[in-house]
């Protein structure tokens, strides 16, 4: 099994010459070993002494070797799934954003910017709905929009992070944006936290840059030049995610320093298609933390890997699509009806959430209902993979998770953030509407509806609610 698991997972080879212009590697393994850990106690002045680039390791951990969950075995092991099997209390926090509402408010919908191009030379801004993490002792929230903020585990608000303070004009009505890419300036999207620091994207003095923030010290403690969006690693390097099917690239994840030096190059081992046609877009990557780990599944791979070091993937489940996997250039050009694709892969300490749909998922296909939901966990204590909706036509945007806790709420798996023990669901006004109106919710328990009812009532148009299960 060892051995499977080993070729499934790509295992570790050496680096050709076209590797050498990225580092210099090592002479052999035991070299690799006895070089001194990278240390980031003086995150300014630290400098990566010469020689400490790495050959990557995606060995598996004989101790903790990976899961197989098996997909193509389609005699389904059908069992109900409910949250009350693994929490035992829900308790909610409100916050609402520190600008007035006709000035700024969290989004979770997006809103739709009308961007004057002109003089927009480097303007790549994530634009999108507001993103709400939780670091060891507080709560960061925001938006491209508004600039990120932060408040503590009750909600309160403390103080801003980074603003994006640049001419703009929003209607509140009609959820839009105006402004000229020339004049933006501030935080422009998507940031990762650990512990408690926090990694984000600027756009100052018209130079992008890279920033690592320390909450508790109010105080960035690091800045620089930098264009790309990366992930926080726990050691506080980083990683930057590259793979795209259709491009011409032999790497799927780089490690860097915080200098912005390359650690390790981790090579894409997929083959790369002749496509000469138009392609569709490719199936996303599965990319997120638990607890404090990177975790990634390349794009159209079966392996899920925890990034354990700057050089070290170990792989913790591989995805067993078997006959029904899709090769990389049928999910970039051909009929797809009768393959299955990975989707939502949500994890906790205790289960796994997974949903994976037979057929693409495109608007043509929905509205034609050609494509299939299938709705599965994944309970680590009993090691036990279970499906509890099969092949439904209800898209993930609408479906409903059973939520039996007394005084809580159902939720859109999409919406839920899952760390650890705990389990965190972002509620506004709209959105809690869009539950009431929808076709599962008169199946819901009356108390339960009820309850959906009031609080949507009582909820601020600019409050955002959060559900935090434990």
């Amino acid at each position: 099994m060892i051995l499977f698991v080993v070729a499934a997972c790509g295992r570790s080879k050496r680096i050709g010459l076209s590797d050498k212009v990225l580092f210099t590697q090592p002479s052999d393994i035991e070299q690799q070993q006895s070089e001194p850990e990278l240390v980031f106690s003086d995150l300014e002045t630290y400098a990566v002494p010469s020689g400490i680039k790495f050959t990557e390791s995606r060995a598996v951990d004989p101790a903790n070797p990976p899961v197989i969950i098996d997909i193509a075995n389609r005699n389904l092991n059908i069992k109900k799934f409910d949250l009350i099997d693994y929490y035992s209390n829900a308790r909610y926090i409100k916050i609402k954003h520190p600008k007035p509402s006709a000035e700024g408010r969290f989004l979770l919908h997006a809103a739709s910017p009308m961007v004057n191009y002109e003089n927009s030379s480097g303007f790549n801004v994530g634009f999108g709905v507001s993103m709400f993490k939780f670091t060891d002792d507080y709560i960061v929230a925001g938006d491209a929009y508004w600039g990120i903020h932060c408040y503590d585990k009750q909600g309160t608000f403390l103080y801003t992070i980074e603003t994006n303070d640049y001419p703009k004009n929003y209607n509140v009505s009609q959820n839009t944006i105006r402004f000229s890419a020339g004049d933006f300036k501030g935080y422009y999207g998507g940031f990762t936290t650990i512990g408690n620091s926090c990694l984000y994207n600027i756009r100052e003095d018209n130079i992008n840059k890279l920033c690592l923030y320390n909450l508790a010290q109010k105080k960035r403690i690091m800045t620089k030049p930098f264009n790309e969006s990366v992930y926080l690693l726990e050691d506080q390097s980083m990683a930057r995610y590259v793979y795209h099917p259709a491009r011409e690239t032999e790497d799927f994840l780089f490690a860097f320093d915080l200098k912005g030096d390359t650690l390790c190059r981790f090579p894409s081992y997929h083959p790369v298609p002749e496509i000469k046609e138009r392609s569709l877009s490719p199936p996303s990557a599965s990319i997120y933390y638990h607890n404090n780990q990177l975790t990634v599944r390349q794009s159209l791979n079966d392996t899920v890997y925890r990034v354990i070091s700057p050089n070290r993937l170990v792989p913790a489940y591989i995805l067993n699509f078997g006959n029904y996997k899709i090769d990389i250039k049928t999910a970039l050009t051909d009929e797809q009806s009768e393959k299955l694709y990975p989707s939502t892969w949500r994890e906790t300490d205790r289960y796994i959430l997974f949903v994976y749909t037979q057929n693409r998922y495109t608007p043509d296909n929905l509205r034609d209902g050609k494509v299939k939901y299938f709705y599965s966990y994944y309970d680590k204590n009993s090691r036990q993979f279970h499906h509890f909706s099969e092949g439904s036509a209800t898209p993930e945007g609408m479906f409903l998770i059973a939520n039996s806790i007394p005084g809580a709420l159902p939720y859109i798996l999409s919406h839920a953030d899952m760390a650890g023990n705990q389990l965190r669901v972002c509620y506004n006004k709209r959105r809690l509407e869009e539950i009431i109106n929808n076709v599962a919710f008169t199946s819901l328990p009356s108390e339960q509806q009820n309850k959906l009812k009031t609080m949507q009532s009582e909820l601020e148009d600019d409050e955002i609610l959060i559900m935090i299960l434990e």
